[in-house]
């Protein structure tokens, strides 16, 4: 027992403070240290600038033949597209309200890959972990989109505008930023250093103040509409999925940093841009709510139950 003890510490100390930095940003926000004005503001100052930037410099600095993990890219999107079909599944069977499918769906496969995601892998596995992390979030995330639109527009009975969606996607700053950086580092161009010291600067503040505005963006109102949904979600995004699909990974043969990437982008709670979508769309808004919540504040459990048993095992 006293040998997984070093390990055990060392997976909470990559787990804890991404967690402990949410509460902290729903705590200062419940005592009204922080209002929407700031979650909003902090938001777009995250995703437009400070994330971009952490995630080009980040990329820039290595060298990607080393690093390109295509065989992981490969199989994270065949491994998105299985859970969502999975996650399908178990809606036609064990969702009654045919109305509430389509945000079940949508709750179990996607992930919050740009805040939480990116950030336990930045925590867990440094730099490469942050970079393999990108890689696989670029594509995940256009794939994320499309599938969400599929079968939220089954259900709601929205039109769903398929340019607005390619628009989004071509448009989105991180995947901007995960292009640019990759052509960059591929042509190897050299970059100011004051241009790099300032990067550097601007993404230190990425990570942290992305973690605050998403707690801070939770509400505990809305625990009062868990339902047996809610509890069916939670199995399928904090358990079924990520410890099925990281299963079948090491099963082909994945290990190392990858196999640990992997599993805690597939284990990330649900995304808050799902809410987003579903409210546009006409769906059960309430729901959607609902399940960013739980699966933010019960991922902890699961994320450090695996990554420990992954370091454990010495697997990753």
């Amino acid at each position: 027992m006293t040998q997984y003890l070093p390990i055990l510490g060392a997976t909470l100390s990559a787990t804890g403070p991404i967690f402990f930095l949410i509460l902290l940003g729903l705590l200062i926000k419940v005592i009204g240290w922080v209002d929407d004005a700031f979650v909003d503001t902090s938001s777009k100052l995250v995703f437009n600038l400070c994330l971009p930037v952490l995630l080009f410099t980040t990329i820039i600095r290595l060298d990607l033949s080393e690093t390109l993990a295509l065989g992981a890219l490969a199989f994270s999107l065949i491994g998105t597209v299985a859970a969502f079909l999975l996650s399908w599944l178990v809606a036609l069977l064990l969702v009654r309200e045919r109305a509430d499918r389509g945000v079940f769906v949508q709750g179990s496969f996607r992930g919050n890959l740009a805040v939480i995601g990116i950030a336990l892998c930045a925590s867990a596995y440094g730099e490469p972990g942050l970079v393999i992390a990108s890689l696989l979030m670029a594509v995940m995330t256009i794939l994320y989109n499309i599938l969400s639109v599929i079968v939220l527009a089954w259900y709601a009975g929205a039109a769903a505008s398929w340019q607005s969606i390619v628009g989004g996607i071509a448009k989105n700053p991180l995947i901007i930023a995960i292009v640019a950086a990759l052509i960059v580092a591929w042509l190897r161009v050299p970059l100011p250093q004051v241009a790099l010291e300032t990067g550097s600067y601007l993404g230190s503040m990425a990570l942290p103040l992305a973690l605050l505005g998403s707690g801070a963006g939770l509400s505990l109102k809305v625990l009062r509409d868990a339902s047996y949904v809610t509890a069916l979600c939670l199995l399928m995004k904090l358990v079924i999925i990520p410890f099925g699909l990281t299963g079948v990974a090491w099963y082909l043969g994945f290990e190392g940093t990858v196999l640990g990437v992997m599993f805690l982008l597939f284990v990330s709670p649900t995304a808050v841009a799902s809410f987003v979508m579903v409210k546009s769309m006409g769906g059960n808004d309430r729901l959607a709510a609902n399940l960013v919540m739980t699966t933010t504040l019960l991922s902890v459990i699961s994320t450090s139950i695996g990554l420990f048993v992954l370091k454990a095992s010495g697997l990753a």
